[in-house]
């Protein structure tokens, strides 16, 4: 094991927490800082929605682009070491080699996707801060990965937690406006996109996306999220951060009654409402429970001795409560803040 190596990556990933990059360059240079520390033949990066544990955005290295039937095995299935279970235990790093006591084929994901290339060793990581997950990545090599390597990976996961936490709130050129109509897929039973409507391609620009809509593979982002609602049969959202900093929600939906469920879905593809976001947002500038709670009611334009009687605490309570959220979020007054959170949610 190179404790040198894990050393010196760990002080980068403290510096990569500090920097608060957008999104794009984060997954880049997170797989920079760990190129050396973690070896490894392939990986893939999520973001994630931490309320519905979707991913929102995906980066790979060294891998295909990823499927639908990828989408199912690798990410929804209930298999060894799934991010679901990696988020609520005590440690958020596993070994597939560990968690299947070395018998490898019984994991669905290593039959149909790891064996088949020569792939034996799998660690897995998810990054929790304060019992929320804000993303996750799997590390792929012909060989196995080491306790050591388990552990360090461990060590690192809350500091790349803050690292995509911070990202939820950097925006960069303006995303498509209010007055763009909502984007509209409907997906037959065979994962084929069955009818979409005229401004689908331009959300989908968000995702990188540029190709057919009808012929080329869609983003990741978008595929999972079908996915989830076939293998539910219900309904699925989640808030994602386009390229552009636009802030989108993108909701599935079985497109048949559930008496005649066909595996039809229907996507829709919007810009998401400030409500909606700011909660996200506010959890992104790293305010505690109680400090998201009375920035809501600040948004709601509630005043001092309003939020005092809906929380039951004391004025004097509550400016201290806003003094500590002014300096997270970096303003000096409400209004500014209303702006600040209204302005990353738009």
């Amino acid at each position: 094991m190179n404790h040198a190596a894990h050393f010196r990556a760990y002080d980068r990933v403290v510096s990569l927490a500090a920097a608060k990059l957008p999104l794009a360059d984060l997954f880049d240079e997170a797989q920079q800082v760990l190129r050396r520390a973690l070896p490894r033949d392939s990986s893939c990066w999520h973001a994630m929605d931490p309320s519905t544990l979707i991913e929102t955005r995906y980066s790979a290295e060294r891998m295909p682009a990823p499927t639908a039937g990828i989408a199912e095995i690798a990410y929804l299935h209930d298999d060894y070491n799934s991010f679901s279970s990696l988020f609520k235990a005590p440690r958020h790093a596993g070994i597939l080699s560990e968690a299947t006591g070395g018998e490898l084929r019984k994991s669905s994901r290593y039959v149909a996707l790891l064996e088949p290339v020569g792939m034996t060793g799998e660690l897995r990581t998810a990054f929790v801060v304060d019992g929320v997950p804000w993303g996750c990545v799997s590390f792929f090599r012909q060989g196995d990965f080491t306790p050591e390597e388990r552990d360090f990976a461990n060590v690192i996961a809350p500091l790349l937690g803050l690292s995509f936490r911070a990202a939820g709130v950097h925006a960069r050129a303006a995303g498509p406006g209010a007055d763009l109509w909502p984007g509209v897929l409907v997906f037959d039973g065979d994962r084929r996109v069955e009818s979409h409507t005229p401004s689908t391609a331009r959300w989908l620009e968000e995702f990188g996306f540029e190709g057919s809509v009808t012929a080329d593979l869609l983003p990741y982002e978008v595929v999972s999220i079908v996915e989830r609602v076939r293998l539910t049969g219900q309904e699925a959202t989640a808030r994602m951060l386009g390229e552009s900093g636009q802030w989108i929600q993108v909701h599935a939906a079985p497109a048949t009654a559930a008496t005649a469920w066909d595996q039809r879905v229907a996507v829709v593809l919007q810009a998401a409402a400030v409500p909606s976001i700011a909660p996200l947002i506010s959890a992104a500038y790293g305010l505690t429970p109680r400090e998201r709670e009375l920035t809501e009611l600040v948004l709601q334009g509630n005043d001092t001795r309003e939020i005092a009687g809906r929380l039951h605490l004391s004025p004097h309570t509550v400016q201290s409560h806003l003094k500590s959220i002014f300096a997270k979020v970096g303003v000096r007054s409400r209004r500014e803040l209303v702006g600040r959170i209204s302005a990353q949610g738009k």
